[in-house]
């Protein structure tokens, strides 16, 4: 039997990137898994090609159940709408994984300078919005799933870099409120067996990352099955209240848990 045979996964932003490989590996360990984001056949977000449909296939082909839901986790509306959804389908929810992020910078306005003064509000918004605000709101819906069975976990998908500044401003702060508001969240939710866990990957190979050029020689030495695997294994751990309310790397859980990138090594953490 799979590992998560039987579980319902929520991740959000899972058209591309890390929420696509977090899908992509919960499928294969089995669990029904809501792909949401904006991005739908014939209405896709940054003129890019991918969807949530085609992610939610690439879940069941793996073996779990991909259902696609169209959601901007900036709308309150979407958002609640969302829930009720999967409450009235399933009933409860045991795994959220929050990776939606609209800071980055190839969809922001260019040349605007890397100073923080010389950057316009939608880079704030973008991150801060689109960022820790989005989190927090689809962790408030998605509670009541939770909470009423009293078993849970959220994992959100952050960045940090040990005594350095991450990327700028904007993107640095945005990345600290979510570390942090997984720390406060973890504390209330002890009570209700509920455990959250900020986790970092490193420098992936993303779609925009590998259509820019860059492979492994060039640094992005992750793909995005290998935050997908440390979900897993968090996912599937007996014992992850452990980890709750901490924000780990990728590269730490691969060590703690043993698994590996899908070449079969264990990339170090990102260091700047």
């Amino acid at each position: 039997m799979k590992p998560l045979q039987g579980k319902i996964a929520v991740v959000t932003g899972a058209s591309r990137g890390a929420g696509r490989g977090i899908a992509y590996q919960l499928g294969s360990a089995g669990a029904t898994v809501y792909v949401t984001g904006r991005s739908v056949k014939g209405a896709t977000t940054d003129h890019r090609p991918e969807t949530i449909e085609e992610t939610a296939a690439g879940v069941t082909l793996r073996g779990g159940k991909g259902i696609a839901i169209r959601c901007d986790h900036t709308s309150e509306f979407d958002v609640r709408n969302l829930f009720e959804q999967i409450s009235l389908e399933q009933g409860h929810i045991d795994i959220l994984v929050n990776s939606v992020f609209g800071g980055s910078e190839s969809s922001l306005p260019k040349g605007t300078g890397a100073h923080f003064w010389e950057r316009p509000l939608e880079h704030w918004d973008a991150m801060m919005v689109a960022g820790p605000q989005a989190y927090l709101m689809t962790a408030r819906y998605a509670m009541p799933l939770m909470v009423k069975h009293h078993k849970g976990l959220i994992i959100n998908i952050t960045f940090f870099i040990k005594n350095q500044v991450s990327a700028n401003l904007y993107y640095d702060l945005a990345m600290n409120t979510i570390n942090r508001m997984t720390s406060a969240m973890a504390k209330e939710l002890k009570e209700f067996n509920i455990s959250a866990v900020a986790v970092c990957p490193g420098w992936m190979r993303t779609e925009r990352v590998i259509d820019s050029g860059y492979g492994p020689e060039d640094g992005a030495t992750e793909t995005t099955a290998y935050v997908g695997r440390a979900v897993v294994a968090l996912a599937s751990d007996a014992m992850v209240s452990r980890f709750s309310g901490e924000t780990v790397m990728v590269a730490e859980l691969a060590r703690k848990y043993g698994f590996t990138d899908v070449d079969g090594t264990q990339p170090l953490p990102y260091e700047g």
